[in-house]
């Protein structure tokens, strides 16, 4: 009897000494909530008095997936000379990064109607939805509704767009 009498005194200390740990651990929750709360109203209220960013989604770090680079490797070998890279391979995954942060960006805000990424001097993407519309078939004369579709349309801008002119 006297061993069940020792047994729960002692686990009753334990769980008063854990209940006061868990106490103990609350307030440094929520001290540590406190600081993270004014630290981002402070960070929002600087925000806001700059001009609105866009922030896109975080870019996973890159792996190189072979077929779509492949296919230019004069892109690669001048990326490899402008930037001092010792292989090809740097080269390839350098390229690949830029191109899944600019893909990324347009799947990011797909959504926005009129979204533009615009790189100077190189070109404009930028984002349209179009309606969906009913269209009469030729022959046979039935009525079609087509989808509503998003497009990402190019606008080539400096050199390129110079170069187009052919007269």
């Amino acid at each position: 009897m006297n061993a069940a009498i020792h047994h729960i005194q002692t686990a009753s200390g334990e769980l008063s000494k854990l209940q006061s740990e868990v106490l103990r651990l609350e307030e440094r929750i929520q001290t540590a909530q406190r600081t993270l709360r004014e630290a981002t109203e402070t960070l929002s209220f600087e925000e806001q008095q700059r001009a609105p960013v866009l922030r896109a989604a975080p870019v996973p770090p890159y792996r190189l997936r072979g077929f779509p680079l492949k296919t230019n490797p004069e892109l690669c070998a001048r990326v490899q000379q402008a930037l001092s890279l010792e292989t090809k391979k740097e080269a390839e995954v350098a390229v690949g990064a830029v191109i899944d942060a600019l893909e990324q960006t347009l799947l990011n805000n797909l959504g926005i109607e009129g979204f533009s990424l615009k790189l100077g001097g190189f070109g404009k993407f930028k984002v349209r939805h179009l309606k969906a519309t009913t269209r009469r078939l030729g022959f046979s004369g039935e009525t079609v509704t087509t989808k509503p579709k998003r497009k990402v349309k190019f606008v080539p801008l400096g050199m390129l767009r110079m170069s187009e002119k052919v007269g």
